[in-house]
């Protein structure tokens, strides 16, 4: 009997020692680096006077989570450091969802943040690429260039010569102005803004074309962050907003793509008490998404009316997407080059 135990505490004992022997000879997981991980664009250019946000732009193809990405080598086309890159600047950030749903300016302004990041930046486990609000005292328009190293516990991969592309600001979109040279763009090629127009008729009953408004943003002030809308004819008289008889006041929304929703066009909507002046309490930018969007988010606002024609009723409107990324107190003009017909035949 005792032989019997100690002979079973002996198999015991060798069934331990062949284990740890058997585990000592399954190799360590290591993880997955693949080499065939890539960005989908290697040139970034970038506006200065906002938030420039190039997301969604690095495939992993598989590499085990996390990677972690750091900027070097960041310089000039002539190769010399560009340390002002580098700099610390005071970065407005996300902080919770935004939902499109927030009533007040200030709900909104709570899920924000303001953080000290680097000029240049990358999102440390996505990839993303930032450039934060700054201006030519600080960076100058041209071309920059910069290295992205990517690694895990599997392995690390370089990618070299990423192009930084500064160019003049664009405070806000649709912007009449070249971008790089500053010179003022072709009538055809964007020089100048036209809304969307539809159903509108000159006093002949003659339909209108597009090129027939012309659309103007102004800053007036730096002091807060309104946006007003003025509507004038080809005699420079202010329509009044009385005139568009369709258009619900207390329920114009937008679409943001970001997010996928629609969105209320505003805040503390007022209008003058000649109906000439409509002005809203916005966000800057405007609007909200604009500058985390890939400059995607626009906000449209239409202006619609109906009258009618021998005994037909017509609906008409103007409308116009744009976005505006620089804070202050800014007007947005439409002005009629032939003056539309309102009343009825």
């Amino acid at each position: 009997m005792q032989r019997n135990k100690i002979h079973l505490i002996l198999l015991l004992l060798s069934g331990i020692a062949m284990a740890g022997c058997y585990k000592n000879m399954v190799p360590d997981e290591k993880d997955f680096f693949s080499t065939n991980m890539n960005y989908n664009r290697t040139n970034f250019p970038v506006n200065l006077g906002r938030t420039n946000v190039y997301s969604y732009i690095f495939n992993a193809d598989y590499s085990t989570q996390p990677l972690t990405f750091t900027l070097e080598n960041i310089r000039h086309a002539d190769s010399s450091a560009a340390p002002e890159l580098q700099e610390n600047v005071a970065a407005r950030q996300w902080k919770d969802y935004y939902s499109g749903k927030e009533a007040t300016i200030a709900e909104i302004e709570a899920k924000r943040t303001t953080e000290q990041r680097p000029v240049l930046d990358i999102r440390p486990h996505s990839g993303e690429i930032f450039f934060w609000n700054t201006d030519s005292g600080r960076v100058k328009p041209g071309l920059y260039y910069f290295d992205v190293r990517v690694k895990n516990g599997g392995g690390e991969k370089v990618f070299r010569n990423m192009v930084l592309d500064v160019r003049r600001p664009k405070p806000y979109e649709p912007y009449e102005f070249d971008d790089i040279t500053g010179v003022r763009k072709a009538p055809d090629q964007g020089g100048i803004t036209h809304p969307d127009i539809s159903g509108v008729v000159d006093q002949y009953n003659l339909t209108l074309p597009r090129d027939s408004v012309v659309v103007y943003f102004r800053k007036t002030d730096i002091k807060g962050n309104t946006l007003t809308f003025k509507i004038f004819d080809a005699d420079s008289l202010a329509i009044p907003f009385s005139r568009f008889n369709l258009t619900q006041w207390d329920s114009l929304r937008y679409r943001s793509n970001m997010i996928g929703q629609d969105i209320a066009f505003g805040f503390n909507r007022r209008m003058s008490e000649d109906s000439t002046v409509l002005t809203y309490d916005v966000t800057s930018p405007f609007p909200m998404l604009a500058d985390v969007s890939g400059n995607s988010d626009k906000a449209y606002i239409a202006f619609q009316y109906n009258r009618v024609s021998f005994g037909h009723r017509y609906n008409a409107g103007i409308g116009l997407s744009f976005a505006i990324y620089e804070p202050g107190d800014w007007e947005v003009i439409f002005k009629f080059r032939v003056n539309p017909k309102f009343q009825d035949d």
